[in-house]
């Protein structure tokens, strides 16, 4: 009995002493060399939001001018203090926006949609000083039979508290082929300022309103553009002497002409035209643009990318600027934007009016001569002509198409006939190892014919004498001793429309027209640099992987279409 409670003793020992052994080892164990990381608590007390400053005043006033061009708060909150004697400058409150860019001014029962002001000061022109005010207006007639109500001009200049009233003497209807009810026109007003006045005629006013009565407090308030060559010692003349310069031909060493583009509403939503733009922005500036001016009627994204890279990557050489439809349809829902551009072509016409003169009137102290087109046109030097400024020069000297020009030595401009290069998509390619995406250099096919002197003509306009532009030719001149635009003769230019013809028995017996392949070398290079700066040129990778997919495309449409057979 003693002996087995001395076992049980026993094994009872051996067993606590394996635990306490095992419990020596443990907490024994030497863990110093283990770096243990202390937990870390972080409070979040921020969060990744714009912590900017909010804008000076003056960095405001640069952003809505931006926004709003014509309306002029800077010029506002400049204003003397006093109360003149004669009509008062409106407050924000009492002015009439129409909708982004425009405001309205009701005269017996005329609406006036008005979209800029500016101010002309050229040499050229009789009337001169003047504000000329660009509208659209809800009458239609005949020059010479229609009949305005009497309309004034509240002028307004920097530092001074009186306003100089004015008549409005003319207005310039800048359209010529019919019209009514509900539409609206584009009418270029005139505001002369006196001769010699207290203001100083040779100053620009800032601002300008229309009224019924020359003393009434307007509800509409437009700031006067006027912007100057900076370059130019006189600003005002630097067209008119780059011109003289250019057709003296006793004078050795001419200074080049200046040209810009300007080009009509874009409204491209849907599709995208990036890659042609690209190839047709370098052709301009090949031929001697130093300019081009779009208006954003809401684009592809692609397109606005695009823009917006050469602004960065050439400042100066492209400018956007915005522009809505005059009667106030809305512009900022992009779609209903575009319906409403499409919905009735005759609207949208006369609408094209106003950002060629807007355009016209803001550069033409810079510019010698401007171009108003499309980016499907282009005015194209032929033989070893490969320049404007060259064409110009030979412009003068070459005889006008189907009409006598013996006694004319200026022209208000110079206009070139339209030649149709169609897409001819069934055709095979005529550069077969020239890609596709060159669109102008592989479309060297065009129709047999040219159109007449008159039908889709594109022109070259001078800026010392032109004053309402169409589409297609200057409606309103100076008539200070220059002839009606001259058609140069097709053998020495052309106007290369890449389009369909309306009248497609013109697509018949097509000619190999390859003029635009004097640039090739360097069109190319710049064209597929801008591509590839963009990221537009695709890897082989995806090359084959595109393949591949239409491979299944067409394999699946096979398939489909036997089925259903």
């Amino acid at each position: 009995m003693l002996a087995g409670h001395v076992r049980l003793l026993k094994i009872l020992f051996v067993i606590i002493s394996i635990k306490l052994f095992i419990v020596v080892v443990f907490f024994g164990y030497d863990n110093t060399n283990e770096v243990v990381r202390p937990q870390r608590f972080v409070i979040i007390d921020e969060l990744l939001v714009d912590k900017s400053d909010e804008p000076s005043w003056a960095d405001r006033l640069k952003l809505i001018r931006k926004e709003m061009p014509s309306f002029p708060l800077e010029e506002m909150h400049r204003r003397p203090a006093g109360i003149p004697k004669c009509g008062k400058v409106p407050s924000l409150m009492e002015i009439d926006f129409s909708n982004d860019y425009w405001q309205t001014f009701t005269n017996v029962n005329l609406t006036y949609h008005i979209y800029g002001a500016y101010y002309d000061n050229r040499e050229t022109m009789s009337e001169a000083p003047l504000v000329r005010v660009l509208t659209m207006i809800n009458h239609y007639g005949k020059r010479g039979e229609i009949s305005y109500p009497e309309t004034f001009c509240q002028i307004w200049f920097k530092g001074r508290v009186e306003p100089v009233v004015v008549n409005v003497t003319d207005h310039k209807l800048i359209w010529y082929w019919g019209g009514a009810s509900p539409y609206v026109f584009p009418t270029l007003l005139s505001c002369c300022l006196p001769k010699a006045n207290v203001t100083d005629a040779a100053e620009a006013p800032e601002m300008v309103s229309l009224v019924t009565q020359p003393c009434n407090k307007p509800r509409n308030l437009m700031r006067v553009i006027y912007e100057p060559d900076d370059s130019s010692a006189n600003a005002t003349d630097a067209p008119q002497t780059r011109q003289q310069e250019q057709t003296n031909s006793t004078q050795l060493q001419r200074k080049p002409l200046r040209f810009m583009v300007c080009v009509k509403s874009m409204d491209f939503i849907y599709k995208d035209m990036s890659w042609r733009l690209i190839e047709w922005l370098e052709l301009m500036r090949l031929l001697g643009a130093g300019k081009v001016v779009f208006y954003d009627s809401q684009m592809h994204p692609n397109m606005t990318r695009v823009l917006n890279d050469y602004m960065q990557s050439s400042p100066g050489f492209v400018e956007v600027r915005p522009l809505s439809m005059a009667r106030g349809e809305p512009h900022a829902v992009p779609h209903f934007q575009h319906y409403v551009m499409q919905a009735d072509s005759f609207n949208r016409i006369l609408n094209e009016m106003i950002p060629y003169n807007d355009c016209f009137y803001r550069n033409m102290y810079k510019y010698d001569y401007i171009g108003a087109f499309d980016t499907d046109e282009v005015i194209m030097p032929l033989g070893n002509v490969t320049n404007w400024s060259d064409l110009i020069d030979l412009a003068y000297k070459v005889p006008d198409y189907q009409r006598e020009t013996w006694n004319c030595s200026e022209w208000a401009s110079f206009c070139f006939r339209n030649v149709y290069f169609p897409a001819y998509p069934e055709r095979p390619k005529v550069y077969k190892k020239l890609p596709s995406f060159y669109y102008m250099l592989q479309h060297v096919e065009r129709v047999s014919e040219p159109c007449d002197r008159y039908s889709a003509t594109k022109c070259l306009h001078s800026t010392r004498y032109v004053i309402g532009l169409h589409n297609h030719f200057p409606l309103f001149r100076a008539e200070k001793g220059e002839c009606e635009p001259k058609s140069v003769p097709v053998e020495y230019a052309q106007l290369q429309h890449y389009r369909e013809p309306d009248n497609k028995t013109r697509l018949l017996n097509p000619i190999i027209d390859d003029s635009i392949w004097r640039f090739q070398p360097l069109l190319q290079q710049r064209v597929y640099a801008q591509y590839e700066r963009l990221g537009f040129l695709p890897s082989a990778e995806q090359v084959l992987s595109a393949q591949e997919q239409r491979h299944k495309d067409d394999e699946l449409l096979l398939s489909k279409s036997i089925s259903m057979g």
